[in-house]
């Protein structure tokens, strides 16, 4: 083997072990906001899926690197409002820490709560993404990953919290795309 094949060998080693190790980071996060939203919220079925979603998403997306790695840790950082405005939204209008009702029917407080911080953060998402050298890349990874964490929190309140995340997501990212393209 000559010399320069050898060091092509090597960085090409550490480029792969580079981006697995990304990957697993993202697990990692994954897995410690799982954590997070057992111990908060009331866990269905459908938590465990977007969990698991989240998880295999962030691997991925961390693994694939670029714009796609920063929108996702965008969209983790984005989705934390809804992660938690459930539970603060609980303390004041019920008192406890979770909802005695959600499980049968969520609270119209924690729906539009969802609605409300998901389109606020999307706002925030679509103004970040058209300052990123590929704005579609980091706008879907930033929405997708989003709308996983915050669904982590807004879910448990059942199909209203979940749609008010994926419509506050869009509306917001929408919003906020247009607003800085009309400002520039």
């Amino acid at each position: 083997m000559a010399r320069a094949e050898i060091a092509f060998n090597q960085a090409r080693a550490a480029y792969t072990r580079a981006h697995l190790v990304a990957g697993l980071r993202g697990v990692v996060v994954a897995c410690a906001l799982i954590a997070v939203a057992i111990a908060l919220h009331r866990i269905t079925h459908a938590t465990w899926f977007a969990a698991g979603i989240l998880a295999i998403t962030l691997g991925v997306l961390g693994w694939r690197g670029g714009p796609m790695r920063r929108g996702s840790l965008a969209g983790v950082l984005a989705g934390l409002p809804p992660m938690f405005a459930p539970v603060f939204v609980s303390l004041v209008s019920h008192g406890g820490l979770r909802c005695a009702d959600c499980p049968t029917m969520p609270s119209l407080a924690c729906t539009l709560t969802c609605f409300g911080t998901a389109a606020l953060v999307g706002v925030v998402v679509g103004n970040h993404a058209t300052r990123d050298a590929s704005p579609s890349r980091f706008a879907f990874a930033a929405t997708l990953t989003a709308a996983l964490t915050g669904a982590l929190g807004c879910g448990t309140t059942g199909i209203g919290g979940a749609l008010g995340i994926a419509v506050g997501l869009v509306a917001g990212g929408v919003t906020g795309w247009v607003s800085t393209a009309r400002a520039a």
